[in-house]
């Protein structure tokens, strides 16, 4: 039960989140962040653009944005809305764990999740801009080979395991030719964390004169851990870490030193990060903008574990009997047959270092266009395995409605086309609006990318003191 609950806080409430840096609807619709987000959307993508609005109003003020994004070319979109993200689950056949297994060899899953509780901004043109946010950030995403597929959706039927042994309802599977886990599951990764940002950031004008406006930011976070699973096999070797919240109720084995009684939803770790930015502004209407993301690190302390690579010969382990993959990875990391886990006092991580570069052309009112690339800097948990690139652009209709769309590739996912609607209401003065990263989603079956972002409760307000 209590998993259950944990995926409905993962995954709530699209089951809902968005990727961490399309966070925003006002961006999710175009794939368009670095030189476009301002007020307290741009925290965590570039703090420089603090330094000015895109939308009237001194004061920016939102309780709640949110959006969600999964992506499995393992799954079809059916089976993927079914289990992963509406939660009913399977009970798969023999038959269906032979088919889930070959469907996930050589195939990755990839949630990204995010959402802003409550955020605010202030701007005035001598001064700068302030802001402050409360973020919730997760993601999982999963890569496994023939080998280790096999062994995590078949369990003791996996061909590996070459003889079976049954005491009463009690099934062992054995293998005659022994390897380790390293060797069984060589190139294989599981990978996940969840945590909140406390963040608050400033930005200014530097420097302006007729053709040119310099903006420069920063931002500081403090991060407070949910959990943390890193586990990979790499040249035949595994290595793989764990630190998890009490409330998940995940038993190993053996003792740690670090362990944190109880079941509530306690924090296991805790860290600083910060964020740099700058954005050009060219002729009023060009943007141009670079930034540095999530320097820093979070020291795990609390029910920490480190995975010790050991001989696989024999499971009792059934296998994955659903496709709803976070829960039953609650199973499979308290299988002692498969993992060794030895308990550790603490473990310092970095955090997902990135770089961002963007540009964003102003035509009219609230028409643009622009270009971002997301640049992961390190391999740490939660990053992209590789660079995202993207274009697209806004079409203002009138002063009550923006429409985006763009195209983008990279990171976790495959080629996706997001979409967007933003209303503005009352002058301008409250927005709410919905987003996709992926329409091509609506219209094909394969290697879905199902996402939503949307914004009901953000309020532009006052009046900016002078002319920027």
């Amino acid at each position: 039960m209590k998993t259950k609950i944990f995926i409905l806080v993962l995954l709530f409430p699209f089951y809902s989140f968005s990727q961490k840096e399309l966070g925003s609807f006002s961006a999710t619709g175009s794939g368009v962040a670095t030189a476009y987000l301002s007020d307290y959307q741009c925290l965590g993508i570039n703090p420089a653009n603090l330094g000015f609005s895109r939308s009237p109003g001194a004061i920016h003020l939102s309780f709640l944005e949110v959006g969600a994004s999964v992506f499995s070319d393992a799954l079809k979109k059916k089976e993927l809305k079914d289990e992963l993200i509406y939660g009913n689950k399977s009970n798969f056949t023999l038959e269906q764990k032979v088919t889930a297994a070959e469907a996930f060899t050589n195939n990755k899953l990839a949630i990204n999740a995010d959402v802003s509780w409550l955020s605010f901004s202030f701007l005035k043109s001598n001064f700068g801009g302030m802001a402050f946010s409360v973020r919730e950030h997760a993601a999982f995403n999963s890569f496994f080979n023939k080998d280790f597929s096999e062994i995590i959706f078949r369990g003791f039927h996996a061909p590996y395991f070459d003889s079976t042994y049954v005491n009463g309802t009690d099934t062992t599977g054995f293998a005659t030719v022994p390897k380790s886990l390293g060797q069984l599951a060589d190139g294989s990764h599981i990978s996940g964390a969840w945590y909140r940002e406390y963040i608050i950031g400033y930005g200014r004008k530097l420097f302006a004169n007729e053709k040119m406006a310099l903006f420069v930011g920063a931002d500081v976070k403090y991060i407070a851990g949910y959990g943390i699973l890193d586990i990979s096999a790499e040249n035949n070797a595994l290595k793989g870490f764990s630190a998890l919240t009490p409330f998940m109720d995940v038993n190993y084995a053996n003792a740690t030193p670090s362990q944190i009684a109880g079941t509530a939803m306690k924090t296991v770790g805790s860290g600083f990060g910060f964020d740099l930015g700058a954005t050009v502004t060219l002729f009023e209407k060009l943007n141009i903008s670079a930034a540095i993301n999530d320097i820093g690190s979070v020291k795990w302390d609390g029910n920490v574990y480190q995975a010790k690579d050991t001989i696989v010969n024999n499971v009792t382990n059934a296998g994955f009997y659903s496709y709803s993959m976070i829960e039953e990875m609650k199973g499979l990391i308290q299988d002692s047959s498969i993992f060794n886990w030895n308990g550790l006092e603490s473990r310092s991580v970095s955090l997902p270092t990135n770089l961002r570069f963007g540009v964003n052309f102003k035509i009219k009112g609230n028409t643009s266009i622009g270009a971002d690339i997301y640049i992961p800097v390190n391999n740490q948990t939660a990053n992209y395995e590789k660079a995202i690139i993207s274009a697209g652009g806004n079409l203002g209709i009138g002063k009550s409605l923006i429409l985006s769309a763009g195209f983008g590739t990279g990171g976790n996912y495959d080629f996706v086309v997001p979409v967007g609607i933003t209303f503005l209401l009352k002058s301008q003065r409250m927005e709410m609006g919905i987003a996709s990263r992926d329409a091509i989603t609506f219209f094909k079956k394969n290697n879905p990318t199902v996402s939503v972002a949307f914004g009901f409760l953000r309020f532009n307000l006052g009046k900016i003191a002078e002319e920027l």
